[in-house]
């Protein structure tokens, strides 16, 4: 009995800490979180954030004291709603009439795979508790899925869909840049950390929309899109194996 106590304690403290050599601390391990536009600490909102923007993934952390870099490689779903207004004076022109306040709303669904690269310094406060801030660049691939088109239900008239809408996709790029920083917490081996994601880049190319020529980009309003819509924070938990 002994013997399988001390075998276990020997295994949980190896699977709890970072392995160090000649100075340099490694880690290495899975994480999930979620990511949310406002934190809050309500258990509705959290709940909210794992069901409707789960994040899974690998982290690493190599450190020299306290200095680190941590890369990541996550996963997670993304969806984005931008509402467009049609120009009434341009759609006549088109031969088309479509009346005052018509409004468009174009969601755009994603796969994406990020890729921050964190620079940090951990502070050590007990044996098991450290604190860390940290902050470097991103890179997010994008895979594009289905773009779903609705129209609003805020006009009396039930005009159809301008005929360049009904199947129109974004035109989405494959990658874009942002810089996220936040902080972190170390507890044994388990890590928290609440990060903030700006995006730098477009995530749009120069149409917006494919596929629109040049009347119909006219009559439909796309100066209310947010080109740069990945301002979100990101709160994961991740276990150290290593």
């Amino acid at each position: 009995m002994k013997k399988t106590f001390l075998l276990l304690a020997v295994l949980l403290m190896v699977s709890t800490s970072t392995f160090a050599i000649g100075g340099i601390d490694l880690s290495i391990g899975p994480k999930v979180g979620y990511q949310t536009a406002k934190l809050s600490y309500q258990k509705s909102d959290i709940k909210a954030g794992f069901s409707n923007s789960f994040v899974v993934g690998l982290f690493g952390r190599v450190g020299i004291g306290g200095l680190y870099v941590q890369p990541e490689v996550l996963w997670f779903k993304s969806s984005n709603a931008f509402s467009m207004n049609i120009n009434k004076s341009e759609a006549e022109a088109l031969g088309i009439n479509y009346p005052n306040g018509l409004q468009f709303t174009m969601t755009r669904n994603a796969m994406n795979i990020q890729v921050p690269v964190l620079v940090g310094y951990k502070l050590d406060l007990l044996d098991f508790l450290a604190v860390r801030a940290q902050a470097g660049p991103t890179a997010n691939f994008v895979i594009p899925g289905k773009t779903i088109v609705e129209k609003s239900a805020s006009i009396s008239d039930d005009p159809d869909f301008p005929p360049q809408l009904e199947n129109a996709e974004f035109d989405t790029k494959k990658i874009a840049w942002g810089i996220q920083m936040g902080v972190g917490f170390d507890v044994l081996g388990f890590t928290l950390d609440i990060n903030y994601n700006l995006g730098v880049s477009k995530i749009f190319g120069a149409h917006i929309i494919e596929g629109l020529d040049t009347s119909w980009s006219n009559a439909i309003d796309l100066g209310n899109i947010d080109q740069t819509k990945q301002n979100l924070f990101m709160v994961t938990v991740g276990y150290k194996f290593l």
